[in-house]
């Protein structure tokens, strides 16, 4: 009975778990990277549309709520699988026993990445100017540039885990369908992404 009930208990959590990295945290992801092509635009009109963004009221409110709180939850529970979960990639070394081990090591950077882009946005000077600097050191352009793939390849290969989780790609062929998507999902926001970094360089 007790291992029944643990079972629902982690199960219930794996679900609760796997929806976090969709809503809100993976449309913030594409709602974030898409605002920052105003950076195209340099720097006093990236600057505004951040002032703007917060000057809202409750923002704070609403960024802990709707981002921050949901963050630390899908974090602390992906960390602690990563922590509790055996991979085989060398005894078998399968196209998605490889992706098991990257979506690991891609949260644990992500994580990472996080932590100091909201310390540079949310706690130290967040204008076009600080991003830029930051950019412009080799080394902060290497840890921006993997850590925009790695948030991006992390939800899109957890969108394949979603869609199996909650019972949408059950077949073969509705798997291999969303498999390619998500390959073209990866390329836009990976463009996306790439491009808003690109956006800090050029001026």
């Amino acid at each position: 009975m007790e291992t029944t009930t643990q079972n629902n208990y982690h199960f219930l959590i794996r679900r609760f778990h796997s929806l976090l990295g969709l809503v809100p945290i993976g449309v913030f992801l594409t709602f974030h990277m898409v605002l920052n092509l105003t950076a195209h635009g340099g720097a006093t009109q990236y600057d505004l549309v951040i002032r703007t963004m917060q000057s809202f009221p409750g923002i704070f409110i609403v960024e802990l709520v709707v981002i921050f709180i949901p963050i630390a939850l899908h974090a602390a529970y992906g960390t602690w699988v990563v922590y509790t979960g055996q991979t085989n990639i060398l005894k078998y070394q399968y196209a998605r026993n490889w992706f098991y081990f990257i979506q690991r090591l891609s949260g644990l950077y992500t994580v990472l990445f996080v932590i100091i882009h909201v310390y540079l946005l949310r706690f130290s000077e967040a204008n076009f100017a600080a991003l830029a600097g930051f950019l412009s050191n080799p080394l902060g352009l290497a840890f921006y540039v993997l850590g925009v793939l790695s948030a991006i390849f992390h939800f899109t290969n957890g969108l394949w885990a979603f869609a199996i989780t909650w019972g949408i790609t059950i077949g073969p062929h509705s798997q291999k369908v969303w498999l390619y998507t998500l390959g073209l999902i990866f390329i836009v926001l990976s463009v996306v992404g790439i491009s808003d970094i690109a956006a800090f360089l050029s001026y």
